[in-house]
């Protein structure tokens, strides 16, 4: 089957598990507006939502009814980018700020007066509304992300959609998304292999006074041979006792015995990995060589546990339970891992939590993550990317999971 083929069976897929849902809820139409659902949904990876960080600039409708296309709306300048070849799809326009003009009458037709000085999300929900009335669901029960969208929008929203039931649909799209299709979980492969190989690349260069900034730039240069995956989600990688989270990266020299850190995410066609690796600049102490050790037994005990129909909370007990016994008896995590896929965020629900009731199902893609924080010590962290399947679950990485000393 070619890429086309199969990118095409990821949208019948997701349309059919998405009408299901709808007949459930007894929905006539879902709403995406956030930027990884409308491009879920629509196959368009919006400029403007993902590049600009714009809220409630797009929407991707989708109809219960087989029989109706997925409506992209969206203004006329970015609607201009949109691929012909997503065939499930049909498009329609409101203006924006910027002019398109048609001197060569290819398209036809053009909005008259002024233009708006900004993006008008009135405009939007107004395109909305048309569409509903024509497909007759003007008044039916539609599912938005609401508790994502700004208030002013959400009023705008209710002040145009006023006969139609709105109902919040978050819970809907994690529904989902957290089962992958084919097309899913190849590019899931492509951005895990490609987050090894910037680690395995910057690991070459680590020496005593290599600091957190000149680690990141190699792991960029690593990533540039990469065509696919030479856009890094994020790179949180630090060095000896620092372990916060940083925007701007550390500048201190690493010295002999230091951790370093990588938590690492690569982009491959809007599908993030999430992987984590820990080394130590010459011998570890005695003290890193006990909390990896005890990471290390929590994290093998979730590969091999964890399974179609267990459920996440007994993996989060039962990993808990040895990485205590293990050597680290008053650990303490909210979770220890999430699924993955197009958040950018990198962690989407559900989450392996002590409450967490979902069970594993085959064609999940979910992170195990073991991660540990300490003062005078930094950040030691493994963390493994696997595809569910029908006996138990396939690690997508092959960076040993060893604490390697360079």
């Amino acid at each position: 089957m070619s890429q086309r083929q199969q990118h095409e069976q990821h949208f019948n897929t997701i349309a059919t598990r998405a009408r299901a849902i709808m007949e459930q809820e007894n929905l006539d139409a879902i709403v995406a507006s956030t930027c990884e659902n409308f491009y879920y949904l629509s196959g368009h990876p919006s400029t403007f939502m993902y590049t600009l960080r714009m809220s409630e600039v797009a929407l991707a409708v989708m109809f219960r009814d087989p029989s109706r296309k997925t409506v992209i709306i969206m203004n006329d300048f970015e609607a201009a980018g949109v691929s012909s070849e997503l065939t499930h799809c049909e498009l329609r326009t409101y203006p924006t700020w910027v002019d398109v003009d048609d001197p060569l009458g290819l398209r036809g037709g053009k909005y008259e007066g002024k233009r708006p000085m900004a993006h008008q999300a009135v405009e939007m929900f107004g395109v909305l509304q048309a569409t509903l009335a024509e497909f007759g669901v003007e008044k039916g029960r539609i599912g938005l992300e609401i508790d994502a969208m700004r208030f002013a929008a959400v009023q705008a929203l209710r002040q145009v959609l006023q006969h139609a039931e709105l109902l919040e649909a978050n819970g809907i799209f994690n529904a989902l998304r957290v089962i992958k299709t084919p097309w899913e979980i190849d590019q899931l492969r492509k951005a895990c292999a490609y987050a090894e190989a910037g680690i395995t690349h910057a690991i070459q260069g680590i020496r005593e006074g290599s600091t957190a900034e000149d680690i990141v730039h190699a792991f960029r240069l690593g990533l540039m041979g990469q065509v696919m995956g030479s856009v890094p989600r994020f790179h949180m990688i630090s060095v000896g006792a620092e372990f916060a989270p940083a925007h701007i990266f550390d500048t201190r020299p690493a010295v002999q015995g230091d951790v370093i850190k990588f938590d690492v995410g690569i982009d491959v066609n809007g599908y993030g990995s999430d992987i984590a690796r820990t080394f130590v600049l010459g011998a570890p102490s005695d003290e890193v060589k006990r909390i990896y050790g005890a990471l290390r037994a929590g994290h093998d005990n979730l590969l091999e546990r964890i399974g179609p129909d267990m459920p996440m909370q007994q993996a989060f007990h039962e990993a808990m339970s040895v990485i205590r016994s293990s050597g680290l008896p008053n650990y303490n995590r909210g979770h220890l891992g999430h699924s993955a896929g197009l958040s950018l965020a990198a962690e989407e629900a559900p989450f392996i939590g002590p409450s967490e009731g979902t069970l594993f199902r085959p064609g999940m893609v979910v992170c195990l993550e073991t991660p540990y924080y300490g003062y005078g010590i930094g950040a030691i962290m493994i963390e493994d990317m696997v595809l569910i399947t029908e006996n138990g679950c396939e690690r997508l990485n092959t960076l040993s999971r060893d604490l390697i000393s360079l």
